[in-house]
């Protein structure tokens, strides 16, 4: 299997002409036989990815503490860290809504952003609210400092919105 392998990346060539006039395998070659070297191998189309909405919240407090949360153990980017989000595109009143919703007062909108990550089968399309609020969030939010947050795992999808916190002075 190996040497054939080997043979098809040497000799077949999937991105240029085929070199049948050194391949040792000519001889019982139906493609060559049929004159289809070209025609093969047949490349499947790449399927569409699925695309995702999110909303972010990088939400930070006077202290300098912004709020992340742990991802699930199994799945997508598991067990890494995240800054909370909830899916769909939310407008700005809809985000105030979510941060109540957590038990969050907004007290300052600071930036909105967009983001968008590849993966090989999602595409993320985000928007991000960054903004200071008052409140603890649900009990599982770790509330972390700039120190705690270079040493958790954060997925380079939300790089874009880590970047926005020091910006912001911290």
């Amino acid at each position: 299997n190996q040497a054939l392998m080997d043979l098809g990346a040497a000799v077949c060539l999937p991105n240029g002409k085929p070199l049948c006039d050194r391949c040792p395998a000519a001889g019982f070659c139906t493609a060559k036989r049929d004159g289809k070297q070209a025609l093969l191998p047949v490349r499947e189309k790449k399927k569409e990815k699925r695309e995702v909405r999110l909303t972010l919240f990088i939400m930070k407090k006077e202290d300098g503490t912004a709020a992340l949360r742990q991802r699930p153990d199994t799945g997508l980017l598991a067990g890494l860290w995240e800054y909370p989000h909830v899916p769909g595109r939310l407008t700005e009143e809809q985000a105030a809504q979510q941060l109540r919703t957590w038990g969050l007062t907004a007290h300052r909108w600071l930036r909105q952003m967009e983001a968008r990550h590849l993966f090989t089968h999602i595409r993320w399309d985000m928007t991000g609210y960054l903004v200071q609020v008052e409140g603890r969030g649900p009990e599982d939010w770790l509330w972390a400092d700039g120190a705690i947050r270079a040493r958790l795992a954060v997925p380079s999808a939300f790089e874009k919105f880590t970047r926005a916190l020091p910006a912001e002075g911290e």
